[in-house]
């Protein structure tokens, strides 16, 4: 009966003994993981902060890229506009004024002018 009580008591000393070097081993391992977390957060904070000023330089060129298009837009819907009118200018004073060969040259020329400002 002693004996049975010693072979179990030795029993879960070795069990015991097994369970806290294991968790000295992962205390080990967990102390290492840290150490290579603390030598790697500076470097991705840097990494961090390079990303955000990739995307906020990206946000700003595509901003810029936006306004381009829209002033181009408007560029071209004012020439748009500005030909037509004058296309219908001429078209009326050439129908009204036959005779007046001088007026219809005089508004030409302004078209051109205005076209070469334009550009």
């Amino acid at each position: 009966m002693y004996i049975l009580i010693a072979i179990v008591f030795i029993a879960e000393l070795i069990i015991a003994l097994t369970l806290i070097l294991l968790i000295v081993k992962a205390d080990r391992y967990v102390c290492a993981l840290n150490d290579c977390v603390q030598a790697f957060n500076p470097l991705a904070q840097t990494w961090l902060q390079y990303a955000r000023c990739l995307v906020s330089s990206f946000n700003k060129s595509f901003n810029k890229v936006y306004k381009f298009f829209k002033k181009k837009q408007e560029q071209v819907l004012f020439r748009i506009v500005l030909i037509l009118s004058i296309y219908a200018i001429l078209i009326v004073f050439r129908i009204k004024m036959k005779k007046v060969s001088k007026i219809y040259g005089l508004i030409g020329a302004i078209r051109d002018a205005a076209i070469e400002l334009m550009i």
